[in-house]
């Protein structure tokens, strides 16, 4: 297979779906994929090369000019023959003029919030049109962000969907040293996990509590991810000891909790810079067997089948998703049919192999 080199501001130790999206991706291509992005601590080793670097000047303009150098050295040491932006801005400039210099083609991977940045400004949607129209794929993480491409006026032969992928196969950890701690062994919990910020929606998980409590009043919702929304999360919570906190988890603690809680829920809406592209959390939950609620928003619908995986709400209306609550709780049942057969989507149609047959076969 040709040589790649990934330019991305998203990778591993980030937290986050993108970031993930990429991991799993490059360790699935090997040796044939160099990735150039920004500087950590803690590296892990791979067996594909990783180079990082300052890529983000805070005194050049344009900020992106040293990832051109960085960039511009890699190919030549390493005899890239395909470029992959890992966003269409500012990743995506620089490949635009390094496949213009080198006279090699480029992919641009989109999430959904890249492209309703890029559109916020009409300069920066301008160059975002050319770089896309220009790939020779634009590869994406659901249909709803392939629609949004195909708005910017990209063939729609060049988008091709490549969702994330959930991993199964060591789903073993168990659950009951988190109940016990928190002395919540055989209490009902539901569970959010993600970046804390207002288009989440775990601010209206809180407000639908006290009509849910009525109903389940030993329910304990748990809350995991730190963000800019945060503080306000937790002065609605108004310190009730049945909403817990968790700033950040270790990979085998969120197994934990994912093994421990009933239903996951994350009501996502959208917002005009911002929206849920896929929800790779909704597939890590039913990965567990464990049903979902989620918020009917930008790409979610492709992550939850409503009715056979989980239950998709209307996310601003509070007492829809009370309902959705109460009715999974109350009836075991459901929920364990649905968590079965979500788990059985995740494992045969949202499993890495698959996403990284796909994305060699583009290469």
């Amino acid at each position: 297979m040709k040589k790649i080199l990934l330019i991305t501001l998203d990778f591993y130790p980030k937290t986050g779906g993108v970031a993930n999206y990429y991991l799993n991706l490059c360790k699935g291509l090997g040796k044939d994929v160099v990735v150039l992005t920004n500087m950590t601590e803690g590296d892990s080793k791979f067996d594909f090369k990783l180079v990082r670097k300052k890529i983000l000047s805070r005194v050049i303009w344009p900020r992106w000019l040293p990832i051109f150098f960085y960039a511009y050295k890699v190919i030549r040491n390493e005899k890239v023959k395909v470029l992959w932006a890992g966003e269409v801005l500012p990743t995506g400039t620089v490949i635009y003029f390094l496949s213009k210099f080198f006279k090699i083609p480029y992919i641009v991977s989109c999430h959904g919030k890249d492209i309703l940045q890029a559109q916020k400004k009409s300069r920066k949607k301008k160059l975002a049109r050319k770089i896309l129209q220009n790939a020779k794929y634009v590869t994406v993480n659901s249909k709803h962000t392939g629609e949004l491409v195909s708005e910017m006026g990209v063939a729609k032969d060049k988008i091709k969907v490549i969702y994330p992928g959930v991993d199964i196969s060591k789903h073993e950890e168990s659950g009951s040293d988190i109940l016990s701690k928190y002395n919540l062994k055989d209490k009902p919990i539901l569970l959010s996990i993600g970046r804390l910020v207002a288009r989440k929606g775990v601010d209206r998980v809180i407000e639908a509590l006290p009509q849910v409590w009525q109903h389940i009043p030993d329910l304990v919702y748990m809350i995991v991810g730190s963000g800019p929304y945060e503080e306000e999360l937790k002065k609605k919570a108004q310190g009730d000891e049945r909403i817990i906190f968790f700033q950040s988890l270790t990979g085998d603690d969120k197994d934990r909790l994912y093994t421990a809680c009933d239903v996951f829920i994350m009501p996502s809406r959208e917002s005009k810079d911002d929206v849920e592209g896929f929800g790779i959390v909704y597939l890590e939950a039913a990965s567990f067997s464990k049903p979902v609620i989620a918020g009917l928003s930008g790409g979610v619908a492709e992550a939850v089948v409503d009715g056979k995986t989980g239950i998709l709400v209307n996310p601003d209306k509070v007492d829809e998703i009370a309902l959705a609550i109460i009715k999974l709780f109350k009836d075991k049942d459901l929920r364990e049919k649905l968590g079965s057969r979500g788990m059985e989507r995740a494992k045969n149609e949202f499993n890495w192999q698959i996403s990284i047959s796909k994305f060699k076969e583009l290469i």
